[in-house]
């Protein structure tokens, strides 16, 4: 098996360029590295050491990037960040293909400028029980980052920062532990809530949709406490069913008398994104039943439409109470003449 890998890459890499296998003084522990000759490769660059271009090249592991770049100037001309060298400097990692950095052990970067690990250290040695937290990172596509632990990165100028997270699209950020980003600029996720732990605070899944790095926003949310968010409309084939069971409440009061102040709230037609719409204005609810708005990280404030059900069937009752005793007033006066 390990013959016809390394007979397959051989055929991958023919021609003016070879592969060659060292064993490292004292550890015995082999690299394998691209070595063409060509001014582009590690070869050309102080070998397995630390060089202008690459960084140290760590044990058992294999590195098939070229880069005639240092990490500042391939920072300054393409997508992606710069860091400490680029190549194979994590224990046990991958790389392959233009300006690629896998510094996590057993890390991966292939692909175009993108780095798998770290940007300013190396994970070079065998990982312990102890030592697990800087771990399998992937990173593929062009100018993406996965440096979280056990993170990936995908697609252009996507960045997997928190640990187990996964980042896709155009510009994401996932920088929540266990996240996962896909579409483009994303708002939610884009700065950590908690990187390295569980939070029920934090976002599990983002859909981005925002214009660019200065108008981030989402198209849709998950929150880990399964709160979910849509900016625009949601269309439902089958039914809506909310959990109402009493045994998952406490503190359970009527609402008694609502119609006073329902009356003070007016219902509204407006224009919304483009479209006509009905509804209400939060701020006047908010003024009547308060426990019907939220209000986001933007001071944006949202209603509880759902809410006003037990709200209108008070309101009915109390009002179907006052009809039901002017009926008696009227058939007593009618029995009275």
């Amino acid at each position: 098996m390990k013959q016809l890998l390394l007979m397959s890459l051989l055929m991958l890499f023919a021609g003016n360029v070879e592969l060659s296998a060292q064993s490292i003084a004292g550890g015995g522990n082999g690299k394998l590295y691209r070595a063409g000759n060509t001014g582009a490769d590690r070869s050309n660059d102080n070998g397995t050491s630390q060089g202008s271009k690459f960084g140290p090249m760590a044990d058992w592991s294999i590195d098939l990037t070229i880069s005639e770049k240092s990490p500042s100037l391939a920072a300054s001309e393409f997508e992606g960040p710069s860091h400490n060298g680029m190549g194979a400097t994590g224990w046990g990692s991958f790389t392959a293909g233009a300006y690629n950095r896998a510094s996590g052990a057993g890390a991966v970067a292939i692909g175009f400028h993108n780095a798998a690990g770290p940007l300013s250290s190396d994970e070079s040695t065998i990982p312990t029980s102890g030592n697990t937290t800087n771990l399998g990172q992937f990173a593929v596509g062009y100018g993406t980052q996965a440096t979280g632990h056990a993170s990936f990165s995908h697609g252009q100028g996507t960045t997997a920062s928190g640990s187990f997270s996964i980042a896709g699209g155009y510009k994401t950020i996932a920088s929540d532990y266990a996240s996962m980003v896909i579409g483009q600029y994303n708002s939610s996720a884009s700065s950590a809530t908690s990187a390295t732990s569980f939070s029920t605070s934090a976002p599990a899944f983002v859909i981005g949709n925002g214009a660019d790095s200065s108008n981030k926003s989402d198209a849709f949310k998950v929150m880990f406490n399964g709160d979910a968010t849509v900016s625009n409309d949601l269309t439902v084939s089958g039914d809506v069913v909310v959990s109402s069971d009493a045994r998952l409440k406490s503190n359970i009061v009527s609402l008694g008398s609502t119609l006073s102040r329902l009356l003070l709230i007016d219902g509204k037609s407006y224009e919304m994104k483009g479209k006509q719409k009905i509804g209400v204005l939060a701020q006047e609810i908010k003024e009547v039943f308060p426990e019907l708005v939220s209000e986001d990280a933007n001071k944006m404030l949202a209603v509880n439409y759902q809410g006003l059900v037990p709200v209108l069937i008070n309101a009915l009752k109390e009002q179907d109470d006052k009809i039901s005793r002017l009926e008696n007033l009227v058939e007593k006066l009618i029995s009275d003449k």
